[in-house]
């Protein structure tokens, strides 16, 4: 009986899951099937929802949602003197340009979606296979599926057109990898359901888990004729996957639409907010009135063919193995559901498969138990050094000799595996063998029981030998690494390998140096322990020593590293899995006094365990490089959040692997690596690339780049609006606060549109203060924008008071001007629109002057930029001023004739030109005593330039004759940290057609960087 098992499905039975169990209530008595249709919907949007949504989620931003009440204000002219359209047109093109690049991508979604819901496949309707689209699938139809097609359902595995109904599958949109994973049908659906009307008549009753998230886990079992079938994993074909090598296959829908475990991973897409858009939040709730516009660009700016493999390898090192296997004559040739054939030597073998005893991350190990030719029954087994050991026969005459090859493997950073082997007797299997089937259909906790099964068959092993792979460094790992840690970046190495292996990665990668002080996980536990117990001694005594357990763990400011491993990482953060206790054992609380005790017990130890941890980031934080060997990818990710949690750092994770996945997606920035470990990594992070050294120009270059545009457009922009809005209020002193405003209302509207927005957008996106070469050549320059000092509340407040200072010469001088004043023409311009006009001139001249001075590179793009702007005030204010616009709207455009009069008075350009030079001059003054007093460094840089750039093509010409070797990292044991797929190893169909040369007995594996890193 599945105890754990609330799915069920009916095979060509469309009426049993229409049956009332099996709804659940959607809205008061609204009830809709638990099951889904196949038809899946990725877009956000349709035709009734995308204004409402679009706008709730635009609204979300606190500056369109201060704008939005503003400009309800401004309709009720009671309370407001200001045109409501000044308002809404910068409002609608911020929420328009928005709206249409949320409404594109949308329509390519529904594309999409209708493309796959429109795809068609065999199902069996009235008793035979019709073509149906995928959209009309449903949970309980027997499908066929040909060889090439996709996998539209998650299916079980009925049969298939290959020998014992074996199937195969490339899994690349789910996981990204090309290599070939085959699924195998139960014996009894693969003899009985081969033929169209057997499986019209298929009636079989499937029961397991729910729907989720678990790619690699399935529980359930088949009820047919009158017996129940274990399933797991290797009997379903997941949704996405495509068939391959096989002609053809049939299946029962499982899971359909939303249900299905490629859906149930995707997740729902959120809204992602930088470090910057967060702290402008604030800002706008400081300041409000300068939101206008800023926010519709940080939205933009946050914008930011592999082959098939023929040989069907779990990974390159399995691969690199059975490759080296047939080199010294030991050659695969096939395989079926219960034996495997190989040539040894030139002589053809069949061995019958009795089981297979699979690897995972925890065992570490996996073995193949089979019944030669003669009938004895042997198990082999392959894995990590620790393991292997731990389960050896006391009499090993190779044990010694293989130690001490694996230190020499170790010394030259190769990844290892162990082989050893294990004579049975018929008895003993037989026994095991009952126990092995009984874990097998183990409908609750079957992978615990099955590796309790292992645990009693693999012990007095002997052992044979050991095998060692080289997995070369990525070309500029070290230098990447090196350049990396002059700018301040902290670097921690989280790797399977042991730690002698990832030791020797350290100094390979020049993360280690001979200058570096190592300190061990054992040489630091006393460090930990003596500060924990003074912590506790100490809590509820004065400030004064807390202050004192804030002090460093080291003196001095030494080279330091820490390498640490995952067992004694488990020990010292308390994070030991906990023995679960038997019901009958478990001890409750019989009264409240009791209950109040253990609750406060469990929550010292939970603070206990909290400072344990935070002590440990802080002591690791001291140590310019940490290397943490033989963790697990859970332990990966829990580094990473502890950091996240305890330093407030922004963490970036960058792996290759499947084992680095958790890692990458706990970090704030995950970026994976394509190599040869496949693509899961890549699918899972938020950037990929195929090359460990592009991580520098990512971060030191681009990373950097970006930082110092942002923090540049978003100073200017406060600077420009406080200049603008504050004049508003020197002039309602003079206007006795009647909310007249200073400028004409088209002028407002279009200030921040078209008047000062092109040339900050073009800074925004293409300014840099050094070229790119310079920036990987001097990282310290990355520093900056780790410590903030672009753009933070003291920059902000900088800017606040510059566009003050700017607001009051605008205003000022212009009013000075215009006190008891006549033109040459004996008219007297000091009228109320004329000032107008000259503060708004004076304003546009001085903010496109400003951002010039602010940019650092200049190019013809620029220039135009910030001279179009002015020729574009002039032009749209002339032609605003005429008379012919004023007929045809005289309550909207009452200016008339203002600017040709006002700007033809030489007293009043050469008053525009002093408030100018009086705004600017003291600027350029700052800027020029600044670089020559007390410069940057990305001045001094700057400055010498073309000295630098003759260095680096001196340089280059030397490398160009002396050529550095490439260093080589390797890792310990020759596993992914997946759960393996058993079978592939003896599943291969075709190899390289060239030999391999005498070092590819080796195994030699490029490309990868094995271990996964996060900064």
């Amino acid at each position: 009986f599945c105890t754990n098992c609330s799915w069920q499905v009916k095979a060509n039975d469309h009426h049993f899951h229409e049956q009332p169990q099996f709804k659940r209530k959607i809205f008061l008595c609204f009830k809709k099937s638990k099951y889904a249709g196949n038809a899946i919907k990725t877009y956000k949007y349709n035709l009734v929802t995308f204004l409402p949504l679009n706008l709730f989620e635009q609204f979300k931003r606190a500056a369109n949602s201060y704008f939005l009440v503003l400009l309800i204000l401004q309709a009720i002219p009671q309370i407001s003197t200001l045109s409501w359209y000044t308002t809404l047109v910068p409002l609608l093109l911020v929420l328009g340009i928005t709206a249409v690049k949320d409404l594109v991508d949308d329509i390519v979604r529904h594309r999409m979606d209708n493309e796959v819901n429109n795809r068609t496949c065999e199902v069996i309707r009235e008793g035979r296979f019709k073509s149906t689209k995928w959209k009309d699938i449903k949970v309980g139809d027997i499908i066929r599926l040909k060889k090439n097609t996709f996998v539209p359902a998650d299916i079980l595995l009925l049969s298939s057109s290959e020998p014992n109904s074996l199937c195969y599958v490339e899994t690349a949109e789910l996981d990204g990898e090309t290599n070939l994973k085959f699924k195998m049908a139960l014996e009894v659906t693969d003899r009985y359901l081969q033929e169209e009307n057997a499986m019209a008549g298929f009636n079989g009753l499937i029961e397991c888990e729910e729907p989720n998230n678990r790619l690699d886990k399935f529980t359930g079992t088949l009820l047919w004729r009158n017996r129940r079938y274990a399933l797991d994993a290797d009997k379903i074909l997941l949704r996405g996957c495509k068939i391959r090598n096989t002609h053809f296959c049939h299946g029962v829908v499982i899971f359909a639409g939303a249900d299905t475990e490629i859906m149930k991973n995707s997740g729902k897409t959120k809204f992602k907010r930088t470090k910057i858009d967060s702290l402008m939040n604030y800002m706008v709730y400081t300041c409000p009135c300068n939101a206008q516009v800023c926010p519709g660009f940080l939205s933009f700016s946050l914008v930011n063919d592999a082959g098939q493999i023929n040989y069907q390898a779990a990974s390159p090192d399995e691969g690199a193995l059975v490759t080296a296997a047939r080199n010294f004559g030991y050659v695969f040739l096939s395989r079926t559901q219960n034996t495997i054939t190989i040539s040894e030597m030139g002589t053809e073998r069949t061995y019958d498969v009795l089981a297979i005893l699979d690897f995972n991350s925890d065992r570490k190990r996996m073995s193949v138990i089979v019944r030669e030719s003669n009938g004895n029954i042997r198990l082999y087994c392959k894995g990590a050094d620790t393991v292997i050991f731990e389960r050896l026969h006391p009499r090993n005459l190779k044990r010694e000799e293989t130690e001490e090859a694996l230190d020499v493997f170790a010394s030259e950073t190769l990844r290892t595996l162990c082989l050893c082997y294990r004579d049975i007797s018929h008895d003993e299997f037989e026994a095991w063998n009952k126990k092995f089937m009984e874990a097998s259909v183990a409908t609750s906790n079957r992978d615990e029981a099955l590796d309790k099964v292992y645990e009693e068959i693999e012990k007095d092993l002997i052992l044979l030998g050991a095998t060692a792979i080289e997995d070369k460094l990525q070309d500029g790992v070290p230098e990447t690494i090196s350049k990396l840690s002059k700018a301040d970046i902290k670097i921690w190495v989280l790797t399977g390998d042991k730690k002698e292996t990832a030791e020797n990665i350290g100094f390979s990668c020049e993360l280690l140096t001979d200058e570096t002080t190592i300190c061990y996980g054992e040489d630091i536990s006393a460090l930990l322990q003596t500060r924990l117990e003074n912590q506790r001694n100490r809590a509820g005594s004065s400030m004064h020593s807390s202050l004192r357990m804030n002090e460093p763990f080291f003196q001095g400011s030494r080279n330091r590293a820490l390498i640490i491993t995952g067992s004694w990482l488990n020990e010292i953060l308390l994070e030991k899995k906990k023995k679960k206790k038997k019901k009958l054992r478990l001890k409750f609380p019989r009264t409240a006094e009791e209950k109040q005790k253990q609750i406060e017990k469990k929550r010292r130890a939970e603070a206990y365990k909290e400072q344990q941890q935070k002590n440990f980031v802080d002591l690791a934080c001291e140590c310019k490089a940490v290397i943490c060997c033989r963790v697990t990818p859970k332990q990966k990710a829990m580094v990473v959040d502890l950091v996240k949690k305890y330093k407030k750092a922004i963490t970036l994770a960058i792996g290759d692997g499947a084992n680095d996945v958790n890692m990458i997606k706990t970090a704030h920035i995950g970026v994976g690596i394509s190599g040869q470990e496949g693509m899961q990594a890549v699918m899972s992070s938020d950037y990929s690339f195929g090359q460990f050294r592009y991580l520098q120009r990512l971060l030191l270059v681009h990373g950097r780049w970006s930082y110092i545009r942002m923090c540049k457009f978003l100073r200017y922009f406060f600077y420009k609006n406080f200049a603008f809005t504050l004049v508003h209020i020197w002039y309602s002193f003079f206007n006795g606060f009647s909310a007249q405003t200073a400028y004409e209302d088209w002028f407002i509207t279009l200030y921040n549109v078209l008047y000062s927005s092109l040339p900050v957008l073009l800074v925004g996106l293409f300014d840099q203060d050094v070229s790119d070469k310079l920036s990987l050549r001097f990282p310290r320059l990355y520093v900056l924008g780790q410590k903030d000092l672009l753009f933070n509340y003291k920059k902000f407040f900088r800017s606040l008071l510059h566009g003050a200072i700017t607001s009051l010469v605008i205003f000022f001088i212009p009013y000075g001007a215009y006190l008891q004043t006549m033109g040459q023409d004996g008219e007297a311009p000091s009228d109320y629109q004329s000032f107008a006009v000259t503060a708004a001139t004076s304003l546009v001249f001085v903010v496109n002057l400003q951002i010039g001075l602010d940019t650092s590179y200049w190019t013809f793009v620029n220039a135009f930029s910030v001279f179009g702007s002015i020729a574009i005030y002039f032009g749209i204010t002339f032609d605003f001023h005429s008379a012919g616009i004023h007929v045809l709207f005289p309550s909207a455009f009452q200016f008339t004739g203002t600017a040709p009069n006002a700007l033809k008075q030489l007293y009043l350009w050469l008053t525009m030109a002093l408030t100018i030079a009086v705004c600017l001059l003291p600027v350029v003054a700052q800027r020029f005593l600044s670089m020559t007093v007390r410069p940057s460094e990305s001045d001094r840089i700057q400055k010498n330039r073309k000295k630098y750039l003759a260095e680096e093509e001196q340089w280059q010409r030397r490398q160009s004759a002396f050529r550095r070797g490439v260093s080589a990292r390797r890792s310990a044991y020759a596993f992914s940290h997946q759960r393996g797929y058993a079978d592939l190893i003896a599943s291969g169909r075709s190899i390289r057609k060239k030999r391999a040369p005498l070092d590819a007995v080796l195994g030699s594996t490029a490309g990868g960087t094995g271990a996964g890193e996060t900064s």
